[in-house]
């Protein structure tokens, strides 16, 4: 008997990880969007459209090509910029709006928001968006879109976030890419995990904007092919269930 409790033990276990690591935006829709309907984990239509996002930019060059590939792909992102990396590239929030990109709010710095205290929280809110509305301009910004750094976050943060008329964005398909996975698991976990109303998390990084590109040529072709399209978050959000 204890041997097998053990085994049923492993077996649920192993099944557990499969979800996580395979299967998440299954395991986000069914538990987490019911428990938090404030934050933004997916669309809700039943339409096979999907929203691209990309974080941590800009990365400099990485972000150019970027720019040039959705351009060729005709595929529109929206990219939660990060204060301080906009010393890299001070025109790329204008020139990502003028392509009809949109951008969001993700912090002064590369780290995990929900560690912060409120006020130093308060003050990257404020600052970031400051310095990408600089950016942008002659521009005006009509997004009050925000993400973590690391994705966590609080009651405490959606507060200060609701008082300044922002929605904390997350996601429904993070195909792990900041842990470098080979490119063929990437293609699995889009395919595996797409679904009518996905919100895609992609990076924009030094290190990583490259494999982004890479990705990108992949898994467009691949979802156009099962007859999803790539629409605009506000849009995403905006289709009727």
């Amino acid at each position: 008997m204890a041997l097998l409790l053990t085994v049923l033990a492993l077996a649920l276990v192993l099944d557990l990880l499969v979800l996580v690591v395979l299967l998440p935006s299954l395991l986000i829709r069914l538990l987490l969007v019911p428990l938090y309907p404030e934050v933004v984990w997916c669309g809700r239509g039943r339409q096979k459209t999907l929203a691209l996002t990309i974080d941590d930019g800009p990365s400099g060059p990485g972000s150019e090509a970027l720019l040039a590939l959705l351009r060729d792909l005709e595929v529109p992102a929206t990219f939660f910029l990060i204060g301080s990396h906009l010393e890299r590239d001070h025109r790329f929030a204008r020139r990502a709006l003028q392509q009809g990109h949109d951008l969001g709010n993700h912090l002064w710095r590369d780290q995990r928001s929900a560690a912060l205290p409120p006020q130093p929280f308060q003050q990257q809110l404020v600052e970031t968006e400051r310095a990408i509305a600089r950016a942008a301009a002659p521009a005006r910004l009509h997004w009050r879109w925000f993400r973590p750094g690391g994705g966590w976050f609080h009651r405490t943060m959606l507060d200060a976030l609701a008082a300044r008329s922002y929605r904390l964005v997350l996601g429904s398909i993070f195909p792990w890419d900041t842990l470098r996975p080979p490119l063929w698991f990437v293609r699995l976990f889009v395919r595996l995990n797409a679904h009518p109303g996905g919100i895609l998390v992609l990076h924009d990084t030094p290190d990583l904007s490259g494999r982004t590109l890479e990705t990108l040529r992949l898994i467009v072709p691949d979802l156009r092919r099962r007859g999803y399209c790539f629409v605009p978050l506000q849009e995403l959000l905006a289709t009727a269930p």
